[in-house]
Formats: structure tokens, sequence, C-alpha cells
């Protein structure tokens, strides 16, 4: 896999490349507090095609953001990566933060998609008790250590935790190279900030699949084509076997499946 920094307007956003010949390309975000890695386990349906692995802002192996940033940013980041690459068309599949990126960009450019996955994607705004729960997690980024575990046991069901330990241990590395204010600008940016989406979801265009775990806290969009997998928010890792099913189906969406 070729390795690649693009500057962008959130900064230089780490990319891999996996090269390909047949199809439409693939391209791939993950959600808050993870890497790129996400995918590569279940990536194996769109081998042969060029592949692309962003690594979202502040996050992996990209640069901090040093300053306030929305979710409509992350959309400009993403269509000048496409750009960088010379990809007119792609599939993009997205988790969480990667989806709400998706969404927009797919609804304001919907002739660069040829189809999309949506996985464990929040559409609704933020508010109530949750919205209190999250400010004061903002507070807690200073503690990275103590963030990350929190986090990880919000993220990923009980159950995983307890098969895969190693995977709090990787969010609190993660974590802890970047700076307090950095996680709390991706908290803020794509917890707190957003508004509903559900009026974005019914102005799509673009051939999707929106992807929920069956314990996901995120409920189920309106007036979408949802797929239940096991497991709780972050499907890729809870749900292998059942996730490539997903992306092989969003793949023949696009009329291209291999």
């Amino acid at each position: 896999m070729n390795q690649m920094s693009i500057q962008t307007n959130l900064g230089h956003i780490s990319i891999g490349v996996e090269e390909g010949t047949i199809g439409t390309p693939v391209i791939y975000l993950h959600g808050v507090f993870l890497d790129r890695t996400l995918w590569t386990a279940v990536s194996s349906p769109a081998q042969g095609r060029t592949q692309v692995f962003i690594d979202m802002p502040a996050h992996g192996s990209s640069d901090n953001v040093g300053h306030e940033w929305s979710l409509d940013d992350c959309v400009e980041m993403l269509i000048s990566i496409m750009d960088e690459l010379n990809l007119q068309r792609c599939i993009a599949i997205g988790h969480s933060w990667g989806s709400m990126t998706v969404l927009r960009a797919a609804v304001r450019f919907p002739d660069r998609f040829e189809s999309l996955g949506l996985f464990n994607m929040p559409f609704r705004k933020t508010s109530g008790l949750n919205r209190i729960a999250f400010s004061l997690q903002k507070s807690m980024t200073i503690f990275p250590s103590f963030f990350a575990r929190q986090a990880a046991k919000a993220l990923y069901t009980e159950q995983l935790l307890k098969q895969r330990p190693e995977l709090v241990a990787q969010m609190q590395a993660r974590l802890s190279k970047r700076p307090a204010k950095e996680i709390a600008r991706t908290i803020e940016a794509v917890i707190l900030k957003p508004d509903d989406s559900a009026s974005l979801i019914q102005e799509l265009r673009v051939p999707t699949l929106v992807v929920v775990g069956a314990t996901d806290y995120i409920g189920i969009p309106p007036k979408a084509q949802v797929l239940k997998v096991p497991g709780g928010h972050i499907s890729p890792h809870e749900a292998e076997e059942d996730v490539k099913k997903v992306i092989k189906q969003i793949l023949e969406l696009a009329g291209n499946s291999t």
C-alpha cells in the first residue's frame, strides 16, 4: 500500500492507496478516535479496485488542525483528496463521522459518487442529557488515557472488549498523541455542532446502504435502506464478516460488482 500526504483545508491528510485496475475506486473514512486501519480487515470485497484509506483530520498520521472546523470542512477535504488523486467518481464508505462526511459530500456533489455505504451514522442533533454528557467529556480530554478508556466502553460492546482488550490500549495510544484541544475540537465539530441530518438522507440521489449495529446507540434513520449487523457502534470491528458482505452489496449498487 502506498502512503501519501495531501495538503487540504484541514492540514496534511495522510492516506493509504492500494492501486487497482478494475471497477470504480473505493474511498474509506473512519469515525472518531479511530484511524484508517478500521477498514483494512474488511476491504477484501473490493480487491482489484483502487482503494483509498483516509486518516481523518487530527487522527492517525494526519496533521493536527489547529483551529475550529466543521463537517462542511470535511466535505471540502474529501473532494480535494479526490481531485488530487484524479478521481472523478468513487464509491464512498464511511463509519460514523466518516459517514456524516460522505452523506454531506454526496448531497452537494452527487455526480462524484456512484454508491455510498453509511455505517453507524449519527443522524439526530445531540440534545438533552446526551449533550450535557458530551460537553462534560470535552473537559476530560486533558486526561487522554482515562478519556480513551471511557470512550472505548461507550463505543464497543462489553462482549467485544472482553474478547479484544487491546482495542482499549490502541485507543489510548492514539489519543495520547493528540493535544487535548484537538480532541475537544473533534467532539465539538462531530458530536455537538451538527444538526439533524434526516432531511439530508431524504435529499440523497446516490444509491446508498445504511448500516447499524443491533445495539448501536444511533437508532434507525428514517426513509433509508437500512441493514442491521451484530454488535454496537463500531461495526467493522464488531461484525467483520457481516460488514464484508455489506461492502459487496455497496459495490453492486454502483453496478460494478466483481
